[in-house]
């Protein structure tokens, strides 16, 4: 059964999904590789560098389900008749801390305060807290040198905190967590199958591997 792609971004509908790939994992920034076509060979990457683009998925049972993220790279690729192929990695806004680095310190401060006050200094940081625990202020604790995300992954793993992302229509959460109690359940789903990999599927089956 043909499921709707629907692709939005700052040029328009000049550009066309074509495919996309990707990965999502706790605790680690999702990352997509998509595939769009347009009749225009002018795009330039300064279209669409830095900025966000969603895909929108059709679910097999009604609903919809979004992927959305920023622009980190972008290439033409070939010509496929009268069409012109972009490609694009699309990553979460986390992926912006790994190129910024820096030294200060903090004192009298919680993990997750520390972890807030360093997503403050970027303003496309989208975040939620969804924390249950309880954490121990530190007296003096240092980022020497570090990029914003080794510092914070280090901290977050110290602590036991994780993370995952909830895409929407236009943006992207990022979701701080501590246990299963801060995840939503799946939309219209009590279970979800389970295949190992390399096993041959068919059909439009949502699964996990």
């Amino acid at each position: 059964m043909a499921r709707m792609m629907e692709l939005t971004s700052p040029v328009g509908k000049d550009l066309l999904f074509r495919s996309l790939r990707g990965r999502e994992e706790l605790g680690r920034p999702s990352e997509f590789e998509l595939s769009a076509l347009s009749t225009r060979n002018d795009i330039k990457p300064s279209d669409l560098l830095g900025k966000k683009i969603t895909v929108k998925l059709e679910r097999v049972k009604g609903g919809f389900r979004y992927f959305n993220g920023h622009v980190t790279r972008f290439a033409q690729g070939e010509t496929l008749g009268r069409y012109y192929e972009y490609r694009m990695t699309v990553r979460s806004w986390l992926w912006f801390l790994t190129r910024t680095a820096d030294c200060r310190i903090f004192q009298e401060k919680t993990v997750p305060d520390i972890i807030k006050e360093v997503f403050g200094d970027h303003s496309m940081a989208v975040f939620d807290d969804g924390l249950t625990g309880t954490y121990a202020k530190r007296e003096y604790c240092v980022q020497y040198r570090e990029t914003d995300f080794a510092f914070v992954s280090r901290l977050m793993e110290e602590e036991g905190i994780y993370y995952y992302f909830e895409h929407g229509d236009g943006k992207h959460t990022l979701k701080l967590v501590d246990s299963d109690s801060g995840h939503k359940k799946l939309d219209g789903k009590s279970s979800i199958a389970y295949h190992l990999p390399g096993r041959s599927l068919h059909g439009d089956e949502e699964y996990i591997q």
